[in-house]
This record gives C-alpha cells, sequence and structure tokens, in this order.
C-alpha cells in the first residue's frame, strides 16, 4: 500500500511523534509511506522515509486554498491508497482539499484524545460532525476516546476501530544513577491538556516535606513561559528543572524517578508506556483511556481526575514504598507493554484496518 500519513507540523508532540513511529514500521512491513507535515516547524522528524514539508502558515489553518491545491497536486502525482490525518487539523485540511478539489482517496482519522473536550459550542459541533461525515474510517485510541466520540458524533455511522497506542520497546541500559531525594518527573508539552500548573502547585507542597526534592520537566510549548514564572513565583528555581526537547527521555532521568502526569485531557499516552517500559512508577489523573493501562496498585497509581491532594498523597506512598513494592508494581506494568502494546503489534492492526478500509471504497 501506499500511505499518506498527514500530521499537523514538525514537533515533538505525541500524536507527530506516533505517526512517526507507525510509518516507520509501516516502511520496514514493505509499503511505501510519505509523511506530510501541513504547518511551519522544525523539529528534526524521527522517520527516515520521505517527508514533504508544505510550511503553511498556522494563522491561515481555517482557509488555505493554496495548501489545498498542493495536496491535491501531490495525490494526483503520487496516487495514494489512503490517507491518515492525525489530529483535528490535518482533518479539516484533507476533508477541505477533497471536497474542492474532488480527488477520492479514502481517509482515515486517528482520534487519540477526548473529541467532546473540544466541542464548545453547537456550531462547533455542527462543523466536526460535518467533518467526520466526509472521511471513511476513524481508529480510536482507547476505548473510552471511541466511546466519548460516539456520544458526541451519534450520527457517524462509518467504520470505527479501536487501536491502542504502541511504543518501541527499548532495550533498557545498565542501572543508571539513582540520586538521594525523590525525583519527580513530568514529559510532555506545555499546553493546557498537561495541566502543569497544578502539577507545580502540587510539587510545591511535596517540596515542603522534602526540600531537596526536585521535579524535572521535558518539552517545549506555548505556556512554557507561564509555568517558568510560576515557578519563580513559588520560589522553586533550584528544584523545577526544566529539561527541553529530548528523544527517549527516560533513558535520562535516575533509577529512582516517579512519573507524574496530572493531565485534564488524554487519549492514551504513549509516554506512560514508555514509563511502564522503563521500570519507572506512574501517578496519573484518570482521564481519557488511561484507565485501560494504569490499575491501581497494580501496574501504577491512578488517581480520580482533578483529586490534587489523593494525587499528592499517591506521590509520598510511593517515595515511601519499598523497593520489594515498587518493583512488583513497575514488572506488571512493564509485562502489560510487552504483551500488548508494542508498535509491532499496533502497525499490523493499522495495516489491517487499512485493508478493509480500502475494500469497502
Amino acid at each position: 500500500m501506499k500511505i499518506f500519513q498527514v500530521i499537523q507540523k514538525p514537533q515533538a508532540r505525541g500524536a507527530e511523534l506516533f505517526a512517526c513511529l507507525l510509518a516507520q514500521k509501516l516502511l520496514e512491513m514493505n509499503h511505501e509511506v510519505i509523511l506530510i507535515s501541513v504547518f511551519e516547524g522544525d523539529y528534526e522528524l524521527p522517520f527516515t522515509g520521505r517527508q514533504i514539508h508544505l510550511q503553511r502558515p498556522i494563522k491561515d489553518r481555517l482557509w488555505d486554498m493554496r495548501a489545498w491545491k498542493s495536496f491535491a497536486s501531490l495525490i494526483k502525482t503520487e496516487q495514494p491508497d489512503l490517507i491518515q490525518a492525525n489530529a483535528a487539523d490535518t482533518l479539516k485540511f484533507a476533508v477541505f482539499s477533497k471536497l474542492i478539489n474532488g480527488w477520492k482517496v479514502p481517509i482515515i482519522f486517528r482520534n487519540a484524545s477526548l473529541v467532546s473536550r473540544y466541542i464548545t459550542s453547537f456550531w462547533v459541533n455542527k462543523f466536526n460532525g460535518f467533518l467526520y461525515s466526509q472521511i471513511d474510517a476513524i481508529a480510536s485510541v482507547s476505548a473510552v476516546s471511541a466511546k466519548d466520540f460516539k456520544s458526541t458524533f451519534t450520527a457517524y455511522q462509518k467504520l470505527h476501530q479501536i487501536i491502542p497506542i504502541g511504543i518501541d520497546v527499548p532495550l533498557l541500559p545498565d542501572k543508571k544513577e539513582e540520586i538521594a531525594d525523590p525525583v519527580l518527573v513530568h514529559i510532555g508539552g506545555f499546553t493546557f491538556e498537561k495541566n502543569h500548573q497544578a502539577l507545580i502547585l502540587i510539587f510545591k507542597e511535596i517540596s515542603i516535606r522534602f526540600p531537596k526534592a526536585t521535579l524535572w520537566l521535558f518539552g517545549e510549548g506555548p505556556l512554557k513561559t507561564n509555568v517558568m514564572q510560576q515557578v519563580t513565583d513559588l520560589g522553586l528555581n533550584e528544584q523545577v528543572l526544566f529539561k527541553g526537547n529530548l528523544a527517549n527521555s527516560f533513558q535520562f532521568v535516575p533509577d529512582n524517578s516517579i512519573f507524574v502526569l496530572p493531565s485534564v485531557i488524554e487519549g492514551l499516552p504513549a509516554v506512560i508506556l514508555e514509563a511502564f517500559a522503563y521500570n519507572v512508577p506512574v501517578i496519573a489523573y484518570n482521564v481519557g483511556g488511561i484507565g485501560e493501562v494504569v490499575k491501581n496498585k497494580e501496574t501504577g497509581w491512578l488517581v480520580e481526575a482533578g483529586a490534587s491532594q489523593a494525587f499528592k498523597d499517591s506521590i509520598l506512598e510511593v517515595i515511601s514504598s519499598p523497593a520489594s513494592e515498587l518493583e512488583k508494581i513497575t514488572a506488571a506494568a512493564q509485562s502489560l507493554v510487552l504483551k500488548n502494546y508494542q508498535i509491532d503489534q499496533v502497525a499490523k492492526a493499522f495495516e489491517s484496518f487499512y485493508r478493509s478500509v480500502i475494500a469497502r471504497v
């Protein structure tokens, strides 16, 4: 098959990184995959295959005839069998290009979040419902994401399948250095979904009990400046460390790290599976599909969404837990990843899904 993987822009965000990983694996499975980014960006994407960057200004995201025409020209030249749109901007981009230019290639939308959280009005619902009516299939990342979509867009009757995210399970390095004091780690873009500012407040309370504890923040994003100012205002500059974007961030954290994810919106984040693979304990709010992999006291610590006191208590519990108890939980988490969430398995599921979509067109 010849597949277009369409992403918003070159950036170190989950949707783009997974699209690259999936594209790479499909390439290894002897499919022809072209990675196409729509908007401007300068991040070096981890994909060895062919990349096409349209470099369109994001200010034109609502109406960009030139971009839609360029995409149609690519389709005419390359003649892909299928197009996968990864994230909402790429859905709108692909649908408008198809409607205006009249091409017929099937479109799959990868639903990696909770779409209802972005529906702010009746008209936004109607507009998005129209976009979904123009595509051929949806791949939702989790059962919760699929249920949320179906309850938000009840008229959608086309093919819809749950295909989880997958990761490239690492070869674990030799035992790394441990730091005597607690190390909390968060990996994710500085956006409202990731809830950094609430995390900083939780960490402030942890630091009262453990003055030498540190919080390592990996990532970039539009709210980073706000978070840095909050850290300064709370007097935490020595304890909150901004690490930037690093590929395979878990390779750089100490062995006694604790991964914390107090997100308000998620689908099924790969970063949790990566923490599992690296035997790093996970504490997360129960949003989106997180509860499908984080089983409380079995594979991690699952906290009711928004319950900051319970989140803080879980951090303190992990810090004080004997190593043998933590090892039992992290071993179960790693086993879950090895069994169900390796990219080889997930890529085969996408391959089968693609064939079923093409057969229906």
